[in-house]
Order: C-alpha cells, then sequence, then structure tokens
C-alpha cells in the first residue's frame, strides 16, 4: 500500500505532502482551490527546515478537491481544520473515499471522530496527534517551525494498515509513536492545546514567547489547571508530568505560531470551539465551571 493522498493546503498539509513526496513516497495533495493546485504543480513546494534555515523545492502532484479521486484501499491524511468539515466537503468525501478507504484523522480537539464517523459511515478511521510545528508563508512554501512527535493509532483497523501508514510518515523523516491507548493521548493533546493555542491566539505571541514573563507563565498555569480538573474527571492523570509537557512543547517549537494565532492573524474562524469550548461542555456535563476556558473561547471568537 504505497499510494497516499494528503487533504489540505495548509501548514500541515503542506509539511506532511513536502516531506513525503522528498522522501519518495507516492503521495499526492489534494488543495481547496484549483489556484493553489495550479501554483504548486508549476511551481513546485517549497519547505523551509528549521535547523539551518535548508531550503528544499519538490515537484508534487496538486489536485483540486473536486478532482480528486482515490483507489479503493487509499489513504488519505486529513490535514484540515475542524472548521473545514462542511456538509459540502464531508459529502464529497463520500463521493472520493470509498468503502474500505482509510482516513487519517489530524485535527485539534475533539469531536470530529464522531462527525466522520456518522457522515463516513464505512470508512476506516485513524486518530493521529502530532506536535510537529508548521507554518505556511504562502500557497507554495511552508516552514517546518517545530520537531515534534505523531502518534497514530485505532483498535478496530486492521494492523497493515497502520503500519503502512507510520512507515510512510517514518520514511518522510517523522517521529512516529504507535498507541493502544490513543483516548489519553488525544485528552493529553487536547489539554496542551487548551493552554498553548488560546494564549497565543490573544496575545499575539510565537509558543515560546508564551514563558518569558511572570504574568503569562501565571496566566497559562491558571489555564492548564482549571483544565486538567475537568479532564482529570475524565480520566486524565499525571498533573506534573503533563504541566512539564506544555512546558517542554512550548520550547520544542518556540518558533512555531500556533495554528490559532495564524487563524486570527488570517482572519479566519478558529478551532476555538473544539478545544476551549469542548473543555467548557465537558465541564458542565459533570455539573463544574470552567470561567477560564469560557473567557478565552469568548475572547478568541471576538477577535474573528
Amino acid at each position: 500500500m504505497d499510494k497516499i493522498a494528503v487533504l489540505g493546503g495548509g501548514s500541515l498539509g503542506l509539511l506532511l505532502a513536502g516531506k513525503m513526496v522528498a522522501s519518495g513516497c507516492d503521495c499526492e495533495l489534494w488543495t481547496r482551490t484549483g489556484d493553489q493546485a495550479a501554483l504548486l504543480n508549476r511551481n513546485g513546494l517549497t519547505i523551509v527546515e528549521q535547523t539551518g534555515g535548508e531550503v528544499r523545492k519538490v515537484n508534487i502532484r496538486a489536485i483540486p478537491i473536486e478532482q480528486a479521486t482515490l483507489s479503493e484501499n487509499g489513504i488519505v491524511l486529513v490535514a484540515v481544520k475542524q472548521t473545514a468539515f462542511t456538509p459540502e466537503l464531508l459529502e464529497r468525501l463520500a463521493e472520493i473515499v470509498p468503502d474500505g478507504g482509510t482516513l487519517v484523522l489530524f485535527q485539534n480537539g475533539v469531536g470530529h471522530r464522531q462527525l466522520l464517523t456518522h457522515g463516513l459511515p464505512g470508512r476506516k478511521l485513524v486518530m493521529a496527534i502530532t506536535t510537529e510545528g508548521a507554518l505556511r508563508i504562502n500557497e507554495t512554501t511552508v516552514r517546518h517551525t517545530g520537531i515534534g512527535e505523531t502518534t497514530i493509532g485505532e483498535l478496530e483497523i486492521a494492523t497493515n494498515v497502520i503500519r503502512s501508514v507510520e512507515r510512510m510518515l517514518k520514511q518522510a523523516g517523522f517521529t512516529v509513536l504507535l498507541s493502544k491507548q490513543l483516548e489519553e493521548a488525544i485528552m493529553r493533546k487536547l489539554l496542551v492545546n487548551a493552554v498553548i493555542n488560546p494564549l497565543t491566539a490573544i496575545l499575539r505571541l510565537r509558543n515560546g514567547e508564551l514563558t518569558e514573563s511572570t504574568g503569562r507563565l501565571n496566566a497559562m498555569k491558571a489555564l492548564f489547571q482549571e483544565s486538567f480538573g475537568i479532564l482529570s474527571l475524565y480520566g486524565l492523570k499525571n498533573e506534573r508530568e503533563l504541566w512539564n509537557i506544555v512546558l517542554k512543547v512550548c520550547a520544542d517549537t518556540r518558533l512555531n505560531e500556533s495554528s490559532m494565532l495564524q487563524d486570527v492573524t488570517a482572519h479566519r474562524e478558529t478551532e476555538v470551539e473544539f478545544i476551549n469550548g469542548a473543555i467548557c461542555r465537558m465541564a458542565a456535563d459533570k455539573g463544574k465551571e470552567a470561567p477560564w476556558n469560557n473567557a478565552v473561547t469568548a475572547l478568541v471568537k471576538a477577535i474573528h
């Protein structure tokens, strides 16, 4: 199973597709617009590496989503944000991805698995969690701003599918972990995103700048403690370890602009409702309040 498609011409989609093509994988990129596909096919995709500023240009096959096709056993890495899952996109994916096809979901937050399970019955869904940092410079250029890890896995998916995804991502140079406890990993990523993303978006800071003052650290800690307290009601453990992970992500991706910051800067709708908004709803379901999460959700939405 050597053919793979990446859906999404944003930061993560360009990074995934570019690195896989550069490593020799048979990969194509599905874009939202024909204009971006034409630019990529004509000019290639440029990857700017974090270390040393190395620049690589790869020739990539880009296809507008309305022209895309997929074989019966094909794999799609879904690298669009949750806000992109409109009824129109789900309808188009239902036309493209046949029964038996596999979608690897890279979205932040929670709720997308349930949405796609309902909207795309019969397809295999693999959850993916990544801390890779990427920044789209323009429609054909992406900067790899932070080296992270990607965790994948889903118990009901055949082992050979998971292994194929793992092999291709590793071949592209990504660090990949397989997990049989993905629910915990999803909650951990939700916690990290709930702290870093809204604060960077509101304060207009890169990830590493969050830890550079006492005031910012205090805000991070307050938002972290509230979010962990809610998620602990759903089984999340190891508060001290997770706080250190939040700090490590800030350090490892210090030059990265979070996806939420990129969205507010570009005046796009953000994923805050699927991250901090989701924690607010989880709190309400347990009869709890989440004032910090309510506040940052309202502020990010007000910016948009």
